[in-house]
């Protein structure tokens, strides 16, 4: 799984492969890519930190979801009770505190826009 984001300012370093053209866009370009699934998407640079902050949300509520349930697949023959619940309310507490950090203003005393 590969995630990519072309900045639209042409000042600011950027990896991966170089613009089609190379001239500068108004446009974000985020591109993300698995074995099964290929998207590309063109959102304007201003709205770029809100795409990647609700594609972090549903990324967390697929952890919130997924993480346990597998837990439960895999250790509930293997491990006591008291561990099983331990390991899952870890895995809860670090995907809060993700969500936590990707929801805070960049500065701080500031409301976001």
């Amino acid at each position: 799984m590969g995630a990519e984001i072309e900045r639209a300012d042409p000042s600011a370093p950027h990896g991966g492969e170089p613009d089609r053209d190379d001239s500068p866009s108004r446009f974000a370009h985020v591109r993300i890519e698995t074995s099964e699934v290929k998207a590309e998407m063109a959102v304007p640079s201003s709205q770029t930190r809100r795409l990647l902050t609700t594609v972090l949300d549903v990324l967390v509520v697929l952890g919130a979801v997924l993480g346990p349930t597998l837990t439960l697949k895999a250790a509930a023959a293997a491990l006591p009770t008291w561990a099983t619940a331990g390991t899952i309310a870890g895995q809860l507490a670090v995907l809060t505190v993700v969500a936590v950090i990707a929801h805070r203003p960049e500065h701080p005393g500031r409301l976001p826009s």
